[in-house]
């Protein structure tokens, strides 16, 4: 089904694509997303003090709520097969507004923010998976790299976005200004997403129960479980290097502008090296793509300790690293869509959310394995134990499969 929709576009031209619109709607949604996510860090200060709620209280709650949306991939997905992809979409963006609206309100205390912020995790969860789905429908295995890649670039450019909307909003304003223009921007949203049409052609006749019973059986895919624990650990050696970096650099006296300046390039990186490992990919396969990214990211973690590490080499090495983010997730998603599109087409939704639950060992292990490592070692050697993981994450990736023959003939 999803092959032969395909088909009508040119097979090496995502843009001239008769789906771009899609895809670009779609993208303009994940930025805008990772947009809100990333808009309250440079907020955190200002709520922490008006809501007289401490730094470590923050802290639980948002990465509760980053593992809401992790939880929420396989119903999601499960979801998305059965009734579309365009519903759970829709409905997660309309609860994010929710969410950040309500934890906005001017008389917003901690509850508030609490329930809020909640919210916000449940519409994400309802969001990510479905929207990552779409290209399954839509794209030829010649275009379908560099069209997940546009999506995940989107993680990274909204970062950008959000660190700086954050900081500009809350140094010339308050805290619920930051949230009540995320808020307005996802009812935007909403209300464009929902003029979409339905990217899938034949829903999966299953009921909802079996539906999910039979979800459960991707997780002895080795396809959907090892690609997912690539990105898992170098998603966690990201997360965990830039955890490291503030505490590294504030060591050396580093001004705060200066270490917000440093987290730019990083994202940039993730952003526009996900589009061009897609698009490469695309040509010469996944698996080959996946672990040269992982092997930049390995060299320049290795490569900091030996240049020294101050502001300028991080600026400049710690770059690479954005690898860790967009690309490999990027490449393995597209590896597992490949996979399932050859076995069975109406259930790429559930293998892409049982993908991402996997993958969501990344977030949560990368901070703490970063406090341990800021704890127990010294800049250098924090630093070499990340390049060590980064290297157990290319072992990782050698099993997998580069290119499935079907899809290749598809």
């Amino acid at each position: 089904m999803a092959e032969r929709t395909a088909g009508e576009a040119r097979p090496d031209s995502v843009w001239q694509s008769p789906h771009r619109n899609t895809l670009i709607v779609l993208t303009g949604c994940v930025v805008l997303v990772w947009a809100v996510m990333m808009s309250v860090f440079p907020a955190l200060p200002h709520i922490a003090a008006a809501l007289r709620f401490d730094s470590a209280g923050l802290g639980v709650l948002l990465a509760v709520s980053s593992l809401v949306m992790t939880v929420l991939s396989v119903p999601a997905g499960v979801l998305a097969d059965r009734y579309g992809r365009k519903p759970p979409i829709t409905a997660g963006l309309a609860l994010s507004a929710v969410g950040i609206i309500l934890a906005g309100l001017p008389w917003s205390g901690p509850a508030l923010l609490i329930i809020g912020w909640l919210i916000f995790g449940v519409g994400r969860g309802l969001f990510m998976s479905p929207t990552f789905t779409v290209p399954a429908d839509l794209f030829s295995f010649q275009q379908r790299g560099k069209a997940i890649g546009v999506l995940a670039g989107g993680i990274g450019a909204g970062s950008v976005i959000g660190y700086v909307l954050g900081g500009v909003l809350s140094a010339g304003g308050s805290w619920q200004l930051v949230l009540w223009v995320d808020g307005v921007l996802l009812v935007i949203a909403t209300v464009v997403a929902a003029m979409l049409p339905e990217s899938l052609q034949e829903k999966l006749p299953n009921t909802l129960p079996k539906a999910f019973a039979q979800t459960f059986g991707w997780f002895t895919n080795k396809t959907v479980v090892l690609s997912g624990l690539v990105a898992g650990v170098a998603f966690a050696v990201g997360v965990a290097a830039t955890f490291l970096v503030p505490f590294s650099l504030t060591a050396l006296n580093a001004s705060a502008w200066l270490i917000a300046f440093v987290f730019i390039p990083y994202e940039v990186v993730a952003s526009i090296g996900t589009t061009v490992a897609g698009a490469i990919s695309d040509k010469i396969g996944r698996k080959s793509v996946l672990i040269g990214c992982i092997a930049l990211v390995v060299l320049a973690l290795a490569l900091l300790p030996l240049a020294g590490v101050s502001v300028v080499s991080v600026a400049i090495i710690y770059a690479f690293v954005g690898l860790a983010e967009g690309p490999a997730i990027s490449m393995t998603t597209t590896m597992v869509t490949d996979e399932v599109l050859a076995l069975d087409p109406r259930r790429v939704g559930s293998a892409l959310g049982a993908n991402r639950l996997v993958q969501g060992v990344g977030p949560i292990l990368g901070p703490l394995v970063g406090g341990l490592l800021v704890q127990q070692l010294g800049i250098d050697a924090r630093f070499w134990v990340l390049a060590a993981a980064g290297v157990l994450a290319m072992q990782l990736a050698l099993p997998l499969r580069g290119v499935p023959a079907k899809a290749v003939s598809g």
